[in-house]
């Protein structure tokens, strides 16, 4: 039987497809590592082990000691710290998203459906930033308000507001001339009522698609100013800090390997999460990124 010649399984195959499931794999594991990582973590991985080193004082490579992914130079389980850097990656895929994209959303519904000279000032304001050096930017904000969880996380969210901001205006404006708005505003809605009641429903399928596709970047742009040295600071398990402090582990290649599979494989579940979210909705071939 050729179920594919049928519409209802031509749709639910448009919908269903092995990308989101692997997608949600991966996502769902890195998540399960951030909320139970006391659980499923065999060290702590802060501690240095009595038999984490080699009688050389060497760190252990994969599988030996006892230790599945090995040990770092200090002596610390590798699988730990790579389970308790999930937390870090997750909430920086979380978090400042969440934050940028309300913003976003804000100065989208405000311009757009403000119009007049709120509308010229947000979008220009917006456009200036979409022209910044976002990446320097964030360096030289954290580095003079210190490099605090919570000073990452508001930076993260700084940097990354104007790119959705930009697109979901034209959509606000599509939005506020459609007959269901025109309707709402004739039967005498007021501005704040029309843009929470009718107009921000309709762009929560882009707010999706953005928040699946820029969490691959906010989980990126982490671990690059971790490396640096401007990310989560020390001791906390971070992978861009345990991609740094291997750099110069040439003959150790698990060192850098770990967590940068942990990396490229967290930023490719996002990515396919977020390929299927674009798929899937209405804005399907169209240009939602800039």
């Amino acid at each position: 039987m050729i179920w594919s010649g049928r519409k209802g399984s031509t749709a639910l195959e448009r919908r269903f497809r092995p990308d989101i499931a692997v997608g949600c794999v991966i996502v769902g594991a890195f998540v399960l590592c951030a909320i139970l990582p006391g659980v499923l973590a065999p060290h702590d991985p802060l501690k240095s082990l009595p038999d984490g080193l080699t009688q050389a004082g060497a760190p252990r490579p994969p599988l030996n000691g006892g230790f599945i992914l090995g040990t770092d130079a200090l002596g610390r389980d590798l699988l730990s710290r790579v389970i308790y850097g999930a937390r870090v990656a997750v909430m920086m895929a979380v978090v400042p998203n969440l934050i940028a994209l309300s913003v976003a959303t804000l100065i989208a519904l405000t311009a757009g459906y403000g119009r007049g000279i709120v509308e010229a000032v947000l979008m220009r304001m917006t456009e200036a930033f979409l022209v910044l050096p976002l990446f320097l930017i964030a360096m030289a904000v954290i580095a003079t308000f210190g490099s605090s969880t919570t000073t990452v996380v508001l930076t993260l969210a700084f940097v990354s507001w104007s790119y959705p901001a930009r697109v979901l205006h034209g959509e606000v404006r599509r939005l506020s001339t459609s007959l269901h708005v025109e309707a709402a505003r004739s039967l005498g809605a007021g501005a704040i009522r029309i843009a929470l009641r009718h107009i921000l429903p309709h762009l929560m399928p882009l707010l999706v698609v953005y928040f699946t596709m820029n969490a691959a970047y906010m989980v990126m742009l982490e671990a690059g100013l971790a490396f640096l040295g401007f990310g989560v600071q020390p001791p906390t398990p971070s992978w861009g800090l345990m991609l740094a402090d291997a750099r110069d582990q040439f003959f150790r290649p698990w060192l850098i390997m770990m967590p940068g599979a942990s990396l490229a494989l967290l930023c490719i579940g996002f990515s396919l999460l977020g390929n299927t979210a674009e798929r899937n909705s209405p804005f399907h071939g169209q240009r939602v990124l800039l």
